[in-house]
């Protein structure tokens, strides 16, 4: 006659192995004995052996702890009949009798066993119930709720309550630094008993829970209470930790991204910026954001996306142009195992991903015709299959494209669907160049300092007027991107209170203000293409002689520029 640890309740029903002298491994890892496929169970959770007739049961290092007959344990010999808990997983150690087959036993068999062997089918039960309420809590105000809930239903209480903080009177607060145990004190009400017990491994975090006729109060209750506590600490750490990990993230974003929350500025065109930020967020339409490279578009984007009902879901950012031809639409609409060369694993897309949140299509306009035709389709019908697929996915995500070409004239030529421009330009929002913002250059100067300024390793109180003045004159092709290189390369290589002329790139230092009879000045009467012969001298200048740069200033493409230049000539 053998010894076998059979799964009696969990995703894993049924499933047994059998002891030997050598220890045997379970746990959620491929390589384990016994594979628990449960979340809450570690890759490496217990290992299992004979000793005797009974099992010895040890908590394997980094692994936490098992329930045996309901209390928590790392090490433990385990009769014949005996139930533990790992996880969300119950088990219990059965003999085999002589005769009877090996094969694992079915959920039902073993259902029927439990009843006649577990020490406490109810508090069992009772503590899976609980188990599965707290996995749906995401703050303390439902882990109250669900302990209420759990309280009044298994345990016969009249109600449950998490006490915190303030909530935790004197004699309590002493209680918890000197016992662990549970506490029976007088209810509120007239013979209610008020059963108190500490959340494990959290200071100052109680769970209490009240039972009408005090005399009347089982030790199963007691236990339940106990283990409750026990439960709820877990949950508490893990919905405190998601809290600072989110804390933690914002943080960091506001270091990467600007910590306003809003389009700074006080200039015309950042007015008009912000004023239609709060509009564009209460709707789902289309929006085409458009502008120059690096004025700001994807952060735009971002905040149009966190001032919505959307702002809790995910963020997510294609480049198109940055993602070879035959991977655009994988990555858009993701793809199943085998459906291309390299796809070993099913994988979702971008707008699967993104879930309920929003999607910013970056340089739309680099996007291959066949995927413009293909994504069309998506926004209209609002679903699409994954590559090698034919079932549809819904999609729930709000849509936003960037780009800095122009979009229309494109669409005239025929280098971009016009069908398609005419889908996502609903509605269109013209990002301003940092040239045309005025002073709000240094309003923009001044906050990517102070983002920059706490991981920089130094005291900087600002910019000298120096400084200021070579920022003002120069005109900034790269827009807020190149502004905030700039400065952070000055953070990197100054070593003052201030940041110094000196310490800005080359570039910007060789910059000089517009003369009188400078070739950017315009003075009426004139011809129109004077003034633009004009214009196009004046970005020549600025970017010395790079023609692609200078076709991003004047709002025109390359060909464009090169074209005029010729007719010029």
């Amino acid at each position: 006659m053998g010894l076998y640890l059979v799964v009696a309740r969990g995703t894993d029903t049924g499933a047994s192995v059998a002891l030997e002298p050598d220890e045997r491994l379970l746990g959620r890892g491929r390589d384990a004995d016994l594979v628990l496929l449960d979340p809450r169970v570690s890759r490496k959770h217990l290992r299992v052996s004979l000793e005797g007739d009974a099992a010895r049961v040890r908590a394997c290092e980094g692994a936490g702890d098992f329930l045996l007959e309901g209390r928590p344990t790392r090490d433990a010999l385990v009769a014949v009949g005996a139930t533990l808990v790992v996880g969300n997983t119950a088990l219990v150690l059965l003999r085999k009798t002589e005769g009877a087959d090996a094969a694992p036993l079915h959920g039902t068999e073993v259902g029927t066993l439990l009843t006649g062997v577990a020490a406490d089918v109810r508090g069992l039960a009772a503590s899976m119930a609980l188990v599965d309420a707290l996995d749906a809590a995401e703050d303390e105000a439902a882990i109250g709720a669900a302990l209420d809930e759990w309280a009044r239903v298994h345990v016969g209480a009249t109600g449950g309550a998490l006490l915190t903080g303030d909530a935790i009177d004197g004699t309590l607060r002493e209680e918890s630094t000197r016992a662990r145990r549970v506490v029976e004190r007088a209810g509120g009400t007239a013979g209610s008993l008020l059963l108190l017990a500490p959340a494990h491994a959290l200071d100052l975090a109680w769970i209490a829970v009240t039972c009408a006729n005090a005399p009347t109060v089982t030790d199963t209750q007691r236990r339940l209470v106990a283990i409750a506590g026990r439960l709820v600490a877990s949950t508490l750490a893990r919905v405190r930790s998601l809290r600072r990990s989110e804390e933690d993230g914002e943080l960091f974003r506001r270091a990467s991204m600007g910590s306003a929350r809003s389009f700074l500025g006080d200039s015309a065109a950042a007015r008009e910026v912000a004023r239609l930020v709060s509009r564009l967020a209460s709707s789902d339409t289309v929006v085409l954001l458009e502008g120059e490279t690096g004025t700001g578009k994807t952060f735009l984007a971002r905040l149009v996306h966190e001032s919505g009902v959307r702002a809790k879901a995910p963020f997510r950012v294609i480049n198109c142009a940055a993602i070879p031809e035959a991977l655009i639409e994988s990555e858009l609409f993701g793809h199943e195992k085998g459906a291309f060369t390299g796809a070993t694993a099913s994988r979702a897309g971008v707008l699967e991903a993104a879930g309920r949140g929003t999607v910013l299509l970056d340089e739309i306009g680099e996007m291959p015709l066949a995927s413009q035709a293909k994504l069309l389709r998506v926004l209209e019908e609002r679903r699409f299959e994954r590559v090698g697929s034919n079932r549809h996915v819904a999609l729930e995500a709000r849509v936003l494209a960037a780009t800095n070409r122009d979009l229309a004239a494109m669409a005239q030529r025929g280098e971009f669907r016009q069908d398609l421009y005419f889908r996502i330009a609903v509605v269109k929002l013209r990002v301003p160049a940092l040239r045309e913002r005025g002073d709000d250059l240094v309003l923009l100067a001044a906050r990517i300092l102070s983002d920059l300024t706490p991981s920089a390793g130094r005291r900087i109180e600002g910019f000298s007027q120096e400084a200021l003045d070579a920022i003002r004159r120069y005109p900034w092709p790269g827009n807020v991107r190149e502004l905030r290189n700039a400065i952070e390369r000055a953070i990197v290589v100054g070593d003052g209170l201030q940041i110094e002329r000196a310490d800005l790139p080359d570039t910007v230092i060789g910059a000089v203000p517009p003369q009188p009879d400078d070739e950017s000045m315009v003075r009426l009467p004139a011809r129109l293409d004077w003034i633009e012969g004009r214009a196009i001298a004046a970005a020549l200048r600025a970017t010395g002689g790079n023609q692609r740069r200078a076709a991003v200033l004047l709002g025109i493409n390359r060909v464009t520029l090169h074209r005029k230049l010729r007719a010029g000539e």
